[in-house]
């Protein structure tokens, strides 16, 4: 920022006397959080942002110190609002081992996913915009965010350990694996949930608390255990010195788009990576576009061959539906950094192309829906719940992985697959 840059409009000093009100900061935070949900935090100006507030862009810098420092800000707004909103919540549901009844930890859980998705979509853009861009922070900003974080989870992770102890929820998978489930269906509703749709967010949190305590299969639990891995279909391969150069560059670009953003990436860095010269790798692409499109399609189409390959021998349509987790969470986690790429990225790509891109996952979101479908036309999927919700729910599950995942973790992909169908289909109560 230059000293023109900071230096304040007279012409707007009005807007001094009104930082102090809560309506101003509301209306800087949702203007940026609209434009970083459309455009994402790295292609999004200042000036954008200053533009849509119909205000100098100097003007802005008395608010803020930097872009960055109005995500780190909107980041943590964001999370203190909801710990404040669940801690409130909880307050009010005095909870005691001694003299509890089975139903009353239920109920605290209950209550913590009512809070959690009032305030998560009572500010929606804003929470998408936390959930997703927190990697753009730098170690000077993220560090507070994440500790922020780390309390409101250990928060979630208490109450689900209190209800374990009171026997009102399973045993044979941590506390800490039912946190990260839940959080994953819950969180995922930031990025589809559309206010004026059929369901309420009262309404929708509902649905959560079912899907969650009671999962989503009619059938009776059986005790729970990973099973044995079974030989892997090895995928196919490309050949030949053209599709190996190829790959090579999708390699290196999914490395630098992954870790510093689409945006912020050159394709000078690309060629660099790969040790030529920036010309030479205009000879197998048009522009730096190409690689995001080829990425984001080959991503999608990649999970949902392998997704398809693993069910279509199976009839049962509750082995199906657990087949299709553990084979997503498989394939998405061998690939992970191009499915982080596909999810931040693929707003970045012209419209034409991102609409092949939104088609792609679409059609595989119906695959997901379809044999939900099958499971409650066979009744052993939950009819109560329309598949619809019960996808997008299985969805975010799934798709939150890639954010907390870690390869030298307790699970393999594997397990991890087979820990969160169980809890999927179900629930998590004792």
């Amino acid at each position: 920022m230059n000293s023109s840059e900071s230096t304040i409009d007279p012409g707007s000093i009005s807007e001094i006397e009104l930082e102090s009100s809560r309506p101003t900061v509301d209306r800087l935070f949702d203007t940026a959080a609209e434009l970083f949900w459309e455009k994402g935090f790295a292609a999004t100006t200042t000036r954008e942002i200053a533009a849509k507030l119909n205000i100098q862009q100097a003007s802005l810098y008395y608010h803020v110190a930097s872009k960055e420092d109005l995500l780190y800000r909107l980041c943590k707004s964001s999370i203190q609002e909801i710990l404040a909103e669940v801690q409130t919540a909880l307050s009010g549901t005095g909870f005691s081992l001694s003299t509890s009844s089975e139903t009353e930890p239920q109920e605290r859980i209950r209550t913590l996913i009512r809070a959690h998705v009032k305030s998560l979509l009572g500010h929606q853009k804003r929470n998408a915009t936390m959930l997703m861009e927190l990697r753009s922070l730098t170690r000077t900003h993220r560090p507070e965010i994440i500790e922020l974080r780390d309390k409101y989870t250990s928060l979630v992770q208490l109450t689900l350990e209190e209800a374990q102890a009171a026997s009102a929820l399973r045993t044979d998978i941590s506390a800490a694996q039912l946190r990260l489930a839940l959080l994953n269906m819950l969180n995922w509703s930031a990025l589809w949930y559309a206010k004026g749709q059929e369901r309420s967010a009262e309404d929708l949190a509902d649905l959560f608390a079912k899907v969650f305590l009671s999962g989503a299969a009619t059938v009776e639990r059986k005790p729970f255990q990973l099973s044995a891995a079974a030989p892997k279909k090895p995928r196919s391969k490309k050949t030949g010195p053209a599709a190996s150069t190829v790959d090579r560059l999708l390699k290196a670009a999914v490395a630098l788009f992954s870790t510093q953003g689409y945006t912020a990436t050159s394709t000078r860095e690309v060629a660099s990576l790969l040790g030529m010269q920036k010309a030479s790798l205009y000879y197998h692409i048009q522009s730096k576009e190409d690689l995001l499109y080829f990425i984001c399609k080959a991503s999608l189409e990649r999970i949902r061959a392998d997704v398809e390959s693993a069910i279509q021998d199976i009839a049962d349509p509750l082995e199906r539906t657990r087949t299709l987790i553990r084979v997503h969470i498989e394939s998405m986690l061998r690939d992970a950094e191009e499915h982080t790429t596909t999810l931040a990225e693929m707003h970045a790509l012209s419209r034409d192309r991102l609409a092949k891109v939104v088609l792609l996952r679409s059609a595989y979101e119906d695959l997901v829906r379809s044999v939900l479908r099958q499971g409650q036309g066979a009744g052993v999927i939950r009819a109560d719940i329309d598949a619809k919700y019960l996808s997008l729910f299985l969805l975010g599950l799934m798709n939150r992985v890639l954010v907390w995942y870690r390869k030298r973790g307790a699970l393999s992909p594997r397990d991890l697959g087979q820990v969160l169908a169980e809890i999927y289909l179900t629930g998590a109560t004792a």
